[in-house]
């Protein structure tokens, strides 16, 4: 914690949990915009998040690049966040949600390495096993801060109802994805809304918190 300690003196975590928000947002956008242009038909009701890095016209670059970029990035801030918290309450989970959380920006760099393509079987497996680690990384380490947060008194509720929420939307589609898989049935248009709701969600996250460690500071 000492290395830590002295790293955080010298950055502040937030920027990076900043920098990742503006990356992915802007990124994400552009390679829908890039996808759009040649095919009209994508949609947050038909496609996944991570059909942008199998797109035309580019945006399959953007999309990767962005991953694997924000992968790198957000590992900081989700260690600072566990940091800021143990300062508060120590907490051995809280180590535990540190792990996951990088864990979980390992999986969202692979993601990135290897696109969702059917026509490659052995880039399509890694980027399932890739996309398993993101969420479940993330999951775990929301949850783990999240009961933290509720725990500490001092720290404002909202923040353990929005880790709450954003781990519960990414259990509901991991859970509806496998299930639908399973039983060999088309992806539903729930599926696809509940995975890019997650995402959003996700963002507010890490900008509630950037706002609320910033001001508490």
């Amino acid at each position: 914690m000492e290395k830590l300690d002295k790293f955080y003196k010298k950055i502040n975590g937030n920027y990076f949990g900043l920098i990742s928000v503006f990356i992915a947002a802007i990124s994400i956008t552009v390679a829908q915009l890039l996808y759009m242009a040649v095919d009209p038909t994508f949609s947050i009701t038909t496609n996944f998040i991570s059909d942008l890095g199998t797109g035309p016209n580019g945006s399959d670059i953007v999309f990767s690049i962005a991953m694997i970029l924000t992968g790198v990035l957000i590992m900081p801030f989700y260690v600072y966040i566990g940091w800021y918290l143990q300062k508060r309450e120590n907490q051995n989970s809280l180590r535990i949600g540190m792990i996951a959380g990088l864990i979980g920006s390992i999986g969202m760099m692979l993601v990135g390495v290897f696109p969702l393509n059917p026509n490659n079987i052995f880039s399509y497996n890694m980027h399932i096993i890739a996309a398993g680690i993101l969420f479940y990384g993330v999951l775990s380490m929301l949850l783990i801060y999240g009961i933290s947060e509720y725990r500490n008194p001092e720290i404002s509720n909202l923040l353990s109802i929005l880790a709450f929420i954003t781990a519960g939307l990414y259990g509901a589609f991991m859970t509806s994805v496998i299930i639908q898989y399973l039983i060999s049935i088309p992806f539903q248009a729930y599926t696809y809304i509940i995975e890019w709701i997650g995402l959003y969600a996700m963002g507010i996250w890490i900008i509630a918190h950037v706002y609320y460690t910033l001001k508490r500071k």
